[in-house]
């Protein structure tokens, strides 16, 4: 049984850590507003995670970013480009890159799994 070890560990090694998610691309990537996102996919909320502090990747204080995400076919977002950021270098391409990958479920008025990319803006605001 100890010999078999080992070789399960080596296979695992080897395999397990080969299979990365390439993106998927059906068609031509189509340039849509926040407002057409869900003509196209839906976001898949699942049950909110609670955080005992801020995010590493969320700036202090308060702010606005527009950033350009993309989604593949398979619903998963694959990029974020940041384009501006108010008050300037609040938002970094650095920290957009640290947050989570969201993904995305198919709308029905979307058969063909087209995928998109669409402008974001978000914003903190300070609570008083």
């Amino acid at each position: 049984m100890r010999k078999f070890i080992p070789i399960i560990v080596a296979a695992y090694a080897l395999f397990g850590c080969a299979s990365t998610t390439q993106p998927t691309f059906f068609g031509k990537t189509v340039e849509i507003e926040a407002a057409e996102l869900g003509q196209y996919w839906k976001l898949d909320i699942s049950k909110p995670i609670m955080l005992s502090g801020r995010p590493n990747w969320l700036p202090k204080g308060a702010g606005k970013a527009t950033y350009v995400i993309t989604i593949d076919s398979n619903g998963t977002e694959v990029d974020k480009e940041l384009i501006s950021s108010t008050p300037e270098g609040w938002m970094t391409q650095e920290l957009l890159n640290k947050m989570p990958k969201q993904q995305y479920s198919v709308s029905e008025s979307n058969p063909n799994r087209t995928p998109v990319k669409v402008k974001i803006v978000s914003e903190v605001k300070r609570m008083s």
